[in-house]
């Protein structure tokens, strides 16, 4: 058991985690999943219950959610064995020891999160705890990371929403919910199967007992009024009769002891019956859009951007017009959420132009979260003008936040709750650009249903930097792509721009071949145990995966 101050979070949780066990760990906002990761490890302590291990000491591998690069940036110095050195490249990090320093002051989240993610498995854990792994990971992150786990021989408990990365990495889900957990076997689609038949056979249950218990309240009724029809008949015909009395009266006290069974029959059955199912508050972002402005509303013309050394994208040009939703796709570390900022006037271009409409209003949610720890919601709210504090109030409602979650400081709230706090205060009022860094993070699956919905009827136009694909799918129908640190627009959603990059030209396969050719040339200058060799040979197998798959397309 755990609770914080009056909120009890978790309430009596039994789970078993045995080798081997692939656990996702799921449930709503502010349920309780990442204090259980945190009292699992030992990060925080429990009020009741006990922790049993099959033996005393057990390496256990947390990945939190706030990846803190300082902690793992000087493994990248200290790497004996080569592990981290070998994780951090299959994730994409390449040389990332030779990076210079104020490279390693700029990290992207995502590159936060591999870096805390290749310490998990250089630490060689016997159970791993991976809390929202996915967040801010591009596509090669997760296509290794599901590897990785496929052939990991210990024990993984995945906190995550990621509908697609759960089905491809998990054969249980537990589910808190209310303080405790519930086991389903299969993976998240199985998981969501069974909870909409379970929900169904519940609804179908509770409404034949509260039928059942509509005739027993009708019969009760018709027992009392016999009842007091008997105790009227006793009192007019015992006038009349010798020793009717009695007989009247204890014909009474039968329909009166009838009665009383029907109404312990009614009692017992509310003591033992089915609970009305939960009605989930369900969740809304209201997004509204400003309904006149300019057609033209940004434009770059060769823009280009470095960090000291590093080059994030040059000569690159692209515009976006009212109403059209585009998503920014590229690896960790590209550039996204630099371009953000360059849009929003917070950094500054070395070359080129950016030109943003002067009429346009913009409404902005970063990945960063509210910071004020040690203040609750309603404090919060009363600083603000008495006219907005009543639409704030309302709006956190429809956010699906309880409103006796707005006494709970924001550091005892859960990054999801905090995540609809920032998307709640930044789209409040009218606009004609919506710019949202990963806006899914940390929300639950309701939630981010919710707000896709809500992102495909605002007319507006919106710029999403995402690697939720399943997000980008839905709602973008046009791209901005980093690519070889250029920046270019692509008509369409991910899908059709990952099938239409996975055919390639004579001209882009030559480019292709003569990398090749470079890093056979390379390899031969290392021995198979050399870290760097291993980074080349990785290539050369990605590049060969590449120059083979495309020659089988042109065959077809």
């Amino acid at each position: 058991k755990k609770s914080f101050g009056e909120h009890l979070v978790l309430n009596g949780v039994d789970l078993d985690i045995c080798q081997g066990d692939r656990i996702g760990l799921v449930g709503r906002n502010g349920t309780g999943k990442t204090t259980l990761a945190n009292i699992l490890t030992g990060c925080l302590d429990y009020d009741e219950g006990t922790i049993i291990t099959a033996r005393r000491q057990i390496n256990i591998g947390y990945l939190r959610q706030a990846a803190e690069p300082e902690l793992y940036l000087n493994l990248l110095d200290t790497d004996v064995n080569g592990e981290f050195r070998r994780v951090t490249s299959h994730l994409g990090m390449n040389r990332a020891p030779d990076w210079p320093e104020e490279r390693r002051q700029n990290l992207s989240g995502g590159e936060r999160t591999k870096l805390a993610l290749a310490a998990v498995w250089a630490s060689r854990p016997d159970l791993v705890i991976l809390d929202e792994p996915t967040n801010h990971m591009d596509y090669q992150g997760r296509n290794y990371l599901v590897s990785e786990l496929a052939g990991y021989k210990g024990a993984v408990v995945i906190i995550s929403h990621d509908r697609y990365f759960l089905d491809r990495t998990v054969s249980q889900i537990a589910e808190i919910e209310k303080g405790t957990v519930k086991l389903y076997q299969g993976n998240y689609s199985a998981y969501r199967e069974a909870k909409q038949k379970e929900r169904e056979s519940q609804r179908h249950a509770y409404a034949a007992q509260q039928n059942e218990q509509r005739k027993i309240k009708a019969a009760i009724a018709q027992l009392k009024a016999w009842s007091e029809q008997a105790h009227r008949e006793s009192r007019r015909k015992a006038a009349g009769a010798m020793g009717g009395k009695e007989y009247f009266r204890k014909k009474a006290k039968k329909r009166d002891q009838a009665v009383k069974s029907q109404i312990k029959r009614l009692e017992k059955k509310r003591q033992t019956g089915i609970e009305r199912p939960a009605e989930e508050l369900p969740v809304t972002f209201n997004l509204n859009a400003r309904e006149t402005g300019a057609r033209h509303l940004l434009a770059a013309d060769s823009i280009r951007k470095t960090y000291g050394e590093l080059l994030l994208f040059k000569d690159s040009s692209f515009y976006i017009n009212r109403g059209e939703k585009v998503g920014i796709l590229g690896p960790n570390g590209c550039g996204k959420t630099t371009l953000i900022k360059t849009i929003l006037g917070r950094e500054s271009l070395d070359a080129g132009k950016l030109f943003l409409s002067r009429a346009a209003k913009i409404a902005y949610v970063s990945q960063e979260l509210p910071r004020d720890e040690k203040r609750n919601l309603i404090a919060l709210i009363k600083e603000l003008p008495r006219d907005e504090q009543k639409r704030t109030f309302e709006l956190l409602i429809k956010l699906g936040l309880p409103y006796d979650r707005f006494r709970a400081v924001l550091g005892n709230l859960s990054r999801g709750e905090r995540m609809k706090i920032a998307i709640g205060q930044a789209i409040m009022g009218e606009y004609d650009l919506l710019i949202l860094d990963e806006p899914t993070n940390h929300l639950d699956l309701d939630s981010r249903e919710s707000l896709e919905e809500s992102l495909i009827r605002f007319t507006g136009s919106i710029l999403i930097i995402s690697h939720d694909r399943y997000l980008l799918e839905r709602v973008c129908d046009h791209l901005l792509i980093f690519d070889r640190q250029k920046i270019t627009r692509f008509e369409g959603n991910p899908a059709d721009y990952l099938s239409k990059k996975h055919t390639v030209n004579d001209e882009e396969r030559l480019l292709l071949e003569t990398k090749l050719s470079r890093i056979i040339s390379e390899l031969s200058m290392y021995k198979p145990g050399d870290p760097d060799y291993a980074i080349l040979d990785r290539e050369y197998q990605e590049l060969m995966k590449i120059i083979s798959g495309n020659k089988q397309t042109n065959r077809h």
